[in-house]
């Protein structure tokens, strides 16, 4: 006589691509539940063994620890980019805010430069009239 235990094995669903964890007792013909995750499959799993006493097949258990960490790893991995995502958010909307643009001193354009008048004025040099105030000479300016 076999002893009976639980097993879990994954199973394609009907009603969508993914698939399903199937908890069931060997030795019965129906499957006792069909759960959505690795986790849920688990903690089910756990359940059965409480109330039946049965126990849990090794392979099993070793299967659904590593769809467990994986999924973990992937939700670890998609926490950091939101976080990421969420500070890069927040910087641009403190830089870009209506308060910030508005606080900020407006850009000095540079100056027009001159036009350059076309006529030459004609300009007596200082030292140039010095001298010919002292020779007495008149200087026009």
């Amino acid at each position: 006589m076999k002893a009976n235990v639980i097993i879990v094995s994954v199973e394609k669903s009907n009603k969508s691509e993914n698939n399903v964890w199937a908890v069931a007792i060997t030795g019965e013909e129906q499957k006792q539940a069909y759960c959505k995750s690795a986790y849920k499959a688990m903690r089910f799993a756990f359940l059965l063994k409480k109330q039946t006493g049965f126990y849990i097949e090794d392979d099993s258990l070793k299967m659904l620890s590593e769809q467990i960490a994986e999924q973990k790893a992937k939700e670890a991995e998609g926490a950091a980019a939101q976080k990421l995502l969420e500070e890069v958010a927040q910087q641009f909307a403190e830089s870009h805010s209506v308060d910030a643009v508005l606080a900020e001193p407006e850009a000095e354009q540079p100056k027009k430069k001159a036009r350059k008048s076309r006529t030459k004025k004609v300009q007596a040099e200082p030292a140039l009239a010095q001298a010919a105030e002292a020779a007495g000479l008149i200087a026009f300016m």
